[in-house]
């Protein structure tokens, strides 16, 4: 049996909504293989197991974020630039992937093996990156003296992507509001340039 490069295309996409909706544990082999519209035996071919064909999903899924950040952190940008266009990025990123929030709830709340061998490692390449920026910027001066660059990048991160991981309870419960708020980038970017920037917002 020939390996057929749109058999295994098609398992990947097929899987990964059925994934994100109802998680490793919750998803059987037979639903894939019915949506994807082949065998069950194929998962096994193409990618050893269910476990597998997770991995590849994970995989596909980092490719995007790794292109989308990729061009955030073109070359030739001042490093407050580069780390206002992070910022702006975090929320384009969730808007036009809405399965990352749900993949990386599921992996916090219950870990797979992909959660070492996939997630960390490129999450950490996107922590670097907005870290070498922040790093940057304090080197030009741009940032307080005693600004700890690691936390600096924490916080970044977290305000750009909490009203995504908590989803709902964020935006109803705190924000009164049914969908993130167009300005948010901006504020975020206000109170960090406020609370660790040499210069004025």
């Amino acid at each position: 049996m020939a390996i057929d490069a749109g058999i295994r295309e098609r398992l990947v996409s097929s899987a990964r909504p059925l994934f994100a909706e109802k998680g490793f544990c919750g998803t059987s082999v037979r639903e894939i293989a019915k949506r994807a519209g082949v065998n069950p035996a194929s998962l096994s071919y193409y990618f050893g197991g269910k476990e597998g064909l997770y991995e590849a999903v994970l995989e596909s899924l980092w490719e995007e974020v790794d292109q989308h950040f990729s061009l955030l952190a073109a070359e030739g940008l001042r490093p407050m630039e580069r780390i206002e266009r992070f910022v702006r990025g975090f929320f384009s990123l969730h808007a036009a992937n809405p399965a990352l929030v749900r993949f990386l709830n599921r992996e916090l709340a219950d870990p797979t093996s992909c959660f070492e061998t996939v997630l960390i490692p490129r999450v950490r390449k996107v922590a670097g990156l907005l870290r070498g920026a922040i790093v940057e910027a304090k080197d030009e001066g741009m940032i307080k003296e005693g600004v700890d660059p690691e936390a600096a990048a924490i916080l970044l991160a977290s305000m750009s992507n909490y009203v995504f991981l908590v989803g709902p309870l964020a935006r109803k419960i705190f924000l009164g509001l049914e969908k993130v708020p167009e300005g948010l980038p901006d504020l975020i970017l206000e109170v960090f340039r406020n609370g660790v920037s040499t210069h004025e917002a």
